[in-house]
C-alpha cells in the first residue's frame, strides 16, 4: 500500500481584528476558532496581527503624531507567554484543533510582528516574527532573527509560515521549502494602501513554487480603523482570503469580498501534492547546484553574556535581563 500522508480541513479567518483594543480582538478571536471548529476545521489561520490590529498610522501620519498610537498598540500587546497566548491556547484546547494566528508581540521594551502556532491541546509549539518590517512599519516592529524561521512537524504534515511582505522576499519561501514544508500560512494585514493583487500573486506562487498547500488570511481593514485615526481616506476593505492547492497553484476555496467577514474552509489530501513533486521540486532534484543558500538559524540577542548568571529582576521568564558573575 506505501505511505498515505494526511488528510484534513482548514480554515482562513477573514475578519477585521478590534483595532487597538487587545482584550476584545482575543474574544472575537476565541469566538472565531470556535465557530471554524464547529464546522470541522482541524487547521485554524487568523490574519497577521490580528491582536489588535496593524499599524496604519505608520504610513499616513507624521512619527511625532504616529507615535502616540504606536504607545497605545505597545500598551495592547501580547506577551509571550502570558494571559493572552493562554486564551487562545484554550479556545485550541476546547475545539480540537491547530490554531495559528498572528498577534502584536511585545518582548521587553520592543514590538514584534508575530505568528503564533497551537496544537489540538492548546500548547503554543511555535512562532514566527517577522523578519523584516515593510515600510514604514520599521518604526513600531523591530527584526526577527532566524531562529524563529523553521518547519514545524505536526500530525497534519510539516507546517511553517510567512508575514505579509515575506512572500515577496525569494529566500525565506525558498529556505521553508528547502525544509521541507508541506502546509504554509500565508498570514497577511489588511490592505488600505495596496492592491490585493499582491496578496494572491504572492500566495499562489508559494504554492506553485515549493509544491505546498497554502492557507491565506488576510484582515479587513474596517471604517473603524480610519475614524479612530482621523483618516478619511484610508481606504476600507483591503482583503483577499483563500485556500490553494500545492503545486499547481488553484485555488480551492475563496475569496471572498474584499470587505467581507467569514471563514473559508477547504479539504486538503497532502498526497495530491505528490504528482507535481516531479514537474519542479525547486529545493531537490530541480534544485540547479549553481545556487546554494547559507542560513544563520541562531538567536540573536542585544545582550550575550558567558559564565555564570544571576536573574536581578527575581524572575525566570526567557525575557529576564541577566547579570553577569565572575
Amino acid at each position: 500500500m506505501g505511505d498515505v500522508f494526511p488528510k484534513f480541513k482548514a480554515a482562513a479567518v477573514q475578519a477585521a481584528p478590534v483595532f487597538l483594543d487587545r482584550d476584545a480582538s482575543v474574544e472575537k478571536a476565541c469566538a472565531l476558532i470556535k465557530e471554524a471548529a464547529g464546522n470541522g476545521a482541524d487547521l485554524i489561520v487568523l490574519p497577521e496581527v490580528f491582536i489588535p490590529g496593524g499599524p496604519y498610522w505608520a504610513w499616513h501620519k507624521p512619527m511625532g503624531e504616529a507615535m502616540a498610537y504606536s504607545a497605545e498598540l505597545f500598551q495592547n500587546s501580547v506577551d509571550v507567554p502570558g494571559e493572552c497566548t493562554e486564551a487562545i491556547g484554550n479556545a485550541a484546547r476546547d475545539a480540537g484543533s491547530f490554531v495559528v494566528i498572528g498577534i502584536n508581540e511585545r518582548d521587553n521594551k520592543s514590538l514584534y510582528n508575530t505568528l503564533l502556532f497551537f496544537d489540538r491541546e492548546g500548547n503554543m509549539f511555535g512562532k514566527h516574527r517577522k523578519l523584516k518590517a515593510t515600510g514604514s512599519e520599521k518604526l513600531v516592529w523591530g527584526e526577527g532573527d532566524g531562529s524563529t524561521h523553521r518547519i514545524y512537524e505536526t500530525e497534519l504534515g510539516r507546517m511553517g509560515g510567512l508575514i505579509c511582505g515575506e512572500h515577496t522576499m525569494s529566500l525565506p519561501g525558498y529556505t521553508l521549502s528547502a525544509m521541507g514544508e508541506q502546509i504554509h500560512i500565508a498570514s497577511w494585514v489588511g490592505f488600505a494602501f495596496a492592491d490585493t493583487s499582491l496578496t494572491e500573486i504572492c500566495s499562489r506562487y508559494h504554492a506553485i513554487a515549493y509544491n505546498t498547500f497554502v492557507i491565506c488570511s488576510q484582515s479587513v481593514v474596517d471604517e473603524s480603523v480610519g475614524k479612530r485615526l482621523d483618516l478619511e481616506a484610508l481606504k476600507p476593505g483591503g482583503a483577499w482570503s483563500a485556500i490553494i492547492a500545492a503545486g499547481s497553484g488553484k485555488v480551492m476555496s475563496g475569496p471572498l469580498g474584499h470587505d467581507e467577514e467569514g471563514i473559508i474552509y477547504g479539504d486538503i489530501n497532502l498526497n495530491e501534492a505528490t504528482r507535481h513533486y516531479f514537474l519542479h521540486e525547486t529545493t531537490g532534484h530541480y534544485w540547479p547546484k549553481q545556487f546554494r543558500v547559507y542560513f544563520d538559524s541562531r538567536e540573536l540577542k542585544p545582550l550575550n553574556l558567558f559564565g555564570e548568571s544571576r536573574d536581578i529582576t527575581g524572575q525566570n521568564s526567557s525575557g529576564s535581563i541577566l547579570i553577569q558573575e565572575s
